[in-house]
């Protein structure tokens, strides 16, 4: 997950930046997508904490880190394009037993960011799955399931992910689960 970063700190022209352009920065942020790809199980997961637990969450989280970086340092590379693919289609096709709200949205997001960077369609059923169960898991509150309750923290994940979805798939819907979930979270925060 540390190639966004990075690849962040390579690519923002920004006063003082001491990584900007750096050869050195774009070498690691391609090396950590390659130890991704490399250490992956044969079906495309990842694991977190154990040895194959094939964690939902590890995989997402680590793919959009990669995919993000990718496009960002615009590398051409089949063998990450084969990688992205492949993890995204174990995504798309794994259910944790969990109300992980904050993955379900991040699990469509990837598919929507691997759907541009791979030119393809396939995922667009998954997607909307994935979409309509954040929706259907909001509260009439406005905080998102995670696991059995709320969580504002993971709310405010589900939020950021749910807003990038919304920039590339404008629906109705989204912007109103969005309007809920912002108007709760707000309640714990201090603006001045």
């Amino acid at each position: 997950e540390f190639v966004l970063p990075l690849s962040l700190a390579y690519s923002l022209k920004m006063p003082n930046n001491p990584y900007f352009h750096k050869s050195i920065i774009k070498d690691w942020v391609y090396a950590g997508i390659q130890f991704s790809a490399n250490s992956s199980h044969s079906n495309g997961s990842c694991d977190d904490y154990y040895p194959y637990e094939c964690a939902s969450g590890a995989a997402a989280f680590s793919l959009l880190a990669c995919l993000y970086s990718y496009d960002l340092m615009e590398f051409n590379d089949t063998k990450f394009l084969e990688f992205f693919n492949k993890r995204s289609d174990w995504l798309a096709n794994h259910h944790e037993s969990g109300r992980l709200t904050n993955h379900q949205a991040l699990i469509a997001l990837c598919l929507l960011l691997s759907s541009k960077i791979l030119g393809t369609r396939k995922w667009d059923q998954d997607i909307d799955l994935r979409i309509n169960r954040v929706i259907k898991w909001q509260n009439e509150e406005g905080w998102f399931q995670e696991y059995e309750g709320c969580d504002p923290g993971y709310d405010t994940l589900t939020i950021s992910f749910l807003s990038w979805i919304y920039e590339i798939k404008p629906l109705p819907e989204i912007r109103s689960s969005l309007k809920r979930a912002i108007n709760f979270v707000s309640n714990f925060t201090n603006i001045f």
